[in-house]
């Protein structure tokens, strides 16, 4: 099911269902029930349509991406040791941007079709070669994808519905984020994966590693393969801008930095480097040799 066209579901749905099925680890819910709880306008709104498929929606995008088993009339958590609980809402981002980059999901991504979640990819791949410290509306986003997209693979379409959901998606799985108060006419984004590269670094590695730079990097462009250098932006022929860290994984890299979850070394006597884009310096680069994980001081 393609994450970008109806009938895939939104992510708050989906975490809507997700977080009744994780009240009860390990439990089988009766599907019947879980929709009839769920169906409330405050929750799953039923809409004007009698057949409404909101739930179905979630349940189908859930069982695509790995997060949720249907077993004749139940449902379970695939994996109930990963969502904690029915608070944990940034370990069912984990889940869904796991089942998302999952390589067998993502399996001709340079090949024409659309199916699972190969546009959603396609489109974050893009988006992320993109400068991390501009905002973009939708028509530059548009306006991307043709551009860089392979011909063969033809043409991505970024309707109305498609700019939508793609707003939703790259903000839930921690690759973008957008103002507050978006304008009612254009959907307005920055390419700023600093949520993705925080969760990613914490399952890597522990607290207090100490990583070679170059290392490091290679680590989560392969854990988080939409980045620039990464196996399916390489495989997409994005170019990257930048001989070393994209813009996009260096914003994250000093916003981990002032959030305290990282420290950069920068030896003299190592024996490689990286260099970072920084902006505000003269030569726009910032050289790093080590990259310290820390304990997050929001715990």
């Amino acid at each position: 099911m393609a994450l970008l066209n109806e009938p895939a579901s939104f992510p708050t749905a989906m975490w809507v269902v997700a977080r009744y099925l994780a009240t009860s680890p390990g439990r089988r819910q009766a599907r019947d029930t879980a929709q009839a709880v769920l169906r409330p306008a405050s929750l799953l709104p039923a809409g004007k349509a009698e057949g409404d498929k909101t739930f179905d929606n979630a349940v189908r995008t859930l069982q695509d991406l790995g997060v949720v088993a249907v077993d004749g009339d139940d449902l379970v958590l695939c994996d109930d040791n990963r969502l904690q609980s029915g608070d944990d809402y940034a370990g069912f981002t984990d889940l869904i941007r796991i089942g998302v980059l999952e390589s067998h999901r993502n399996d001709g991504i340079a090949e024409p079709g659309d199916s699972g979640p190969r546009d959603l990819v396609r489109a974050l791949a893009c988006f992320l070669t993109l400068d991390a410290y501009s905002a973009y509306d939708e028509d530059v986003l548009e306006d991307l994808l043709r551009r860089t997209l392979p011909p063969h693979i033809g043409d991505p379409n970024f309707n109305d519905v498609r700019r939508n959901r793609f707003g939703y998606w790259s903000r839930a799985l921690g690759f973008a984020a957008g103002p507050l108060l978006q304008t009612p006419s254009k959907l307005t984004l920055q390419p700023d994966c600093t949520t993705a590269v925080q969760r990613t670094a914490r399952t890597l590695w522990p607290n207090g590693a100490r990583l070679a730079a170059r290392d490091a990097i290679a680590s989560l462009t392969e854990a988080l393969p939409v980045l620039p250098g990464g196996r399916y932006s390489a495989a997409l022929q994005l170019k990257k801008t930048t001989p070393d860290v994209s813009s996009t994984l260096s914003f994250a890299l000093f916003c981990g930095e002032q959030q305290g979850w990282l420290r950069f070394d920068s030896r003299s006597d190592a024996d490689d480097e990286v260099l970072l884009v920084d902006p505000d310096r003269a030569t726009s680069t910032y050289r790093i040799t080590h990259l310290v994980i820390l304990e997050p001081l929001n715990g």
